[in-house]
């Protein structure tokens, strides 16, 4: 059960960095109050873009821990220069195959290089969060701890929820081995003094219509519990040739900019705040 008897909502755009199409549909939704909250990537083309853009805007923003690239033919780079998280093209694809490579004195290099790109350019993180999950321990290995220790040592709240619920809306069940990963993950964070949130929203891996991926949002907001939320989307701008992955970054950024999330938490009482007023909050 959460501390807080309020009800309070994190907007975040994951993924500032990613690409200009990407940048410049959450830096309008950010002007336009419409998140609160950026996560910023340090491995991509873009990352300079979107360092300066958290910077320049005044931005609440995160480090987005990357460990793998999202498409084969046009790979990310390691900031570290790391070589086990790494083949000859670039960081790898897959977090089973970046399982199979990484050494953990690599990854603990690799945080530390990540954050080090941001705070080099003036942006300060308000908090860490995993691209992909591969922090998670999804891919078997236990990256978390390594996320941990890197977040104790510089009072780094980590986004994952104390609630289960998240697995069961992004699943549609409830996998026991799942739900034992994520109970022994919690109880790490509270061992290590790492500040998590109460409860997490994003996108389902299914979706279909944008009206369906709106009343998904909207519904998550209406139902929120006491205590914190963080939800996170991927807003973009349409692109040439799209993919159903990024069509629906593009219907993310049309059911924020429409501002349905917003209503819907000044609708039903629930205050948007970013990261960086968490530790303002009294209840």
């Amino acid at each position: 059960m959460s501390r807080y008897t309020d009800k309070y909502l994190i907007i975040n755009a994951d993924d500032l960095g990613y690409n200009e199409a990407q940048n410049a549909a959450i830096t309008e939704l950010y002007r336009a109050g419409e998140i609160s909250s950026v996560s910023v990537l340090t491995v991509t083309s873009c990352a300079e873009s979107g360092a300066r853009t958290a910077r320049e805007e005044g931005m609440s923003a995160g480090i987005h821990f990357a460990l793998t690239s999202d498409e084969e033919n046009a790979r990310w780079h390691s900031v570290s220069g790391a070589r086990s998280l790494e083949d000859g093209k670039g960081l790898y694809t897959g977090g089973f195959r970046l399982a199979m490579s990484a050494r953990r004195k690599d990854v603990r290099k690799e945080l530390e290089a990540q954050y080090s790109f941001l705070t080099s350019r003036g942006v300060t993180p308000d908090y860490a969060d995993s691209h992909s999950g591969t922090l998670y321990g999804i891919n078997g290995r236990r990256f978390y701890r390594d996320a941990f220790e890197f977040c104790r040592e510089r009072d780094l709240p980590f986004r994952f929820p104390k609630s289960p619920a998240f697995i069961v809306r992004q699943l549609g069940r409830a996998p026991r081995v799942i739900i034992a990963l994520h109970a022994h993950i919690v109880r790490l964070a509270e061992m290590y003094g790492v500040t998590l949130i109460d409860d997490l929203v994003s996108n389902p891996w299914r979706t279909g219509k944008l009206t369906e991926l709106r009343d998904y949002y909207v519904s998550a907001v209406e139902n929120l519990k006491p205590g914190i939320t963080e939800m996170f989307l991927h807003p973009a701008l349409p692109a040439e040739n799209m993919t159903p992955g990024w069509q629906k970054r593009v219907y993310e950024y049309e059911i924020l900019k429409s501002g349905a999330i917003r209503k819907a938490a000044e609708r039903t009482g629930a205050k948007i705040i970013s990261r960086a007023e968490i530790k303002r909050i009294k209840n």
